[in-house]
């Protein structure tokens, strides 16, 4: 198992061989293409304070299962989870005004 703390900073590399993610709750937008080809990661949690999931944030991320949502969350942006094909659903919280 290898667990990352996204902070959410502007050149964060998130290590490509990550397997679970924590969002730390300073964190309000997850930028573009912050998880790309994350190809082994399994599970993210994100805090509450998370308000904006950006564009191709998780794209590729092909062993991604489970992601517990922020209870803040208005935007998910194009393409967010293009081809996470082992994530079985998605429970979008009702502050959700775009996708």
């Amino acid at each position: 198992m290898r667990l990352h703390i996204y902070n959410g900073l502007e050149n964060e590399k998130v290590p490509k061989d990550v397997t679970h993610v924590i969002v730390d709750n300073s964190v309000t937008v997850i930028k573009r293409w912050a998880f790309y080809e994350c190809r082994h990661l399994v599970s993210l949690i994100m805090g509450d304070s998370v308000k904006r999931i950006e564009e191709k944030v998780f794209i590729y991320c092909v062993a991604l299962r489970f992601i517990r949502l922020s209870k803040a969350l208005e935007y998910i942006g194009q393409y967010a989870f293009l081809n996470c094909r082992s994530l079985e659903a998605v429970f979008l919280p009702s502050t959700v005004k775009s996708i």
